[in-house]
């Protein structure tokens, strides 16, 4: 299984490249767990993202982090890289302030969208509620995210 994924990796897959990283990382090969996350974070895969991000914020290099979580919020919106993007920027007032305008975009798409469904099931008289559930709870989160920064920059 492992010279397949090695196979795969050097052929540019993304989730390969995470994958062989986890192996080496079991393995204690560190040098080639960070070669391959690294690999496999450049394709844009999420979570060698996240790890990569993670990993430098151990090591305290704040500015790496930093555009990895930027970046992750800039594709993703994920709530957790918005929570530690704050974390080792909060005294960055531009970092601040593009966290706001993401969680501003995310919430007026997620507020157009789930208006959809709900009309859609006022339409059909369903009480389907649950296929809102997630996408509203990630949008109360970036709400409180938004607030706690709303409350930073009042500060500075």
């Amino acid at each position: 299984m492992k010279e397949q994924l090695i196979k795969w990796a050097e052929s540019g897959d993304g989730d390969s490249m995470y994958k062989l990283a986890k192996i080496y990382q079991a393995e204690k090969n560190f040098s080639k767990y960070q070669h391959w996350l690294e690999k496999s974070a450049e394709t844009k895969n999420f979570f060698a993202m996240q790890e990569l991000a993670d990993n430098l914020r151990e090591k305290e290099n704040y500015s790496a982090a930093r555009e990895i979580y930027k970046e992750i919020v800039e594709i993703s919106g994920d709530c957790r890289a918005m929570e530690n993007l704050l974390d080792i920027s909060s005294n960055d007032t531009e970092t601040l302030e593009f966290i706001l305008s993401k969680i501003d975009r995310m919430y007026n798409e997620i507020y157009l969208r789930d208006y959809q469904i709900l009309r859609r099931m006022w339409d059909l008289g369903t009480r389907r509620h649950n296929e809102c559930t997630i996408q509203t709870l990630a949008a109360v989160e970036r709400r409180r995210i938004a607030s706690c920064i709303r409350k930073l920059l009042a500060e500075n």
